[in-house]
């Protein structure tokens, strides 16, 4: 059965747009990290990812069925990379220039790419479905 118009805007309107964004702007801060891997960068992109997890959290309820498996992939791996993050913040009390690089620990916990490009995905084809 297909969503009605007002769900489909609601939809997009309070998720598709915010996470959009948000996914460009851990994108360019994961950008700049690659050029300069230092703790500033860094802590940019675990700031974007922090407002991506509590995004997906306060709209739960509105997450459309067929992207709730890669938002639950995505939380999975924030809960992964935040608790890395923080312990190797942590242990190394690094100063906001010096040079931040850790290790994946698990394969399990990649980033899951193919998730945020559905999510995308999603945003693009409702966008063009709304403006028509």
């Amino acid at each position: 059965m297909k969503k009605n118009k007002i769900v489909e805007n609601r939809d997009f309107e309070e998720f598709l747009v915010p996470i959009s964004f948000l996914f460009r702007l851990s994108c360019r801060a994961y950008e700049k990290y690659m050029t300069n891997k230092i703790y500033l960068h860094a802590l940019n992109i675990r700031k974007a990812n922090e407002m991506i997890y509590q995004l997906v959290l306060d709209k739960i309820n509105i997450i459309p069925v067929n992207l709730q498996q890669d938002c639950i992939e995505l939380l999975n791996h924030y809960d992964c990379w935040f608790n890395q993050f923080s312990y190797e913040q942590n242990k190394r009390q690094p100063l906001i220039s010096d040079e931040f690089v850790f290790l994946q620990i698990d394969n399990q916990v990649a980033y899951p790419r193919s998730s945020e490009k559905k999510i995308m995905g999603a945003y693009k084809k409702l966008k063009k479905q709304l403006n028509k």
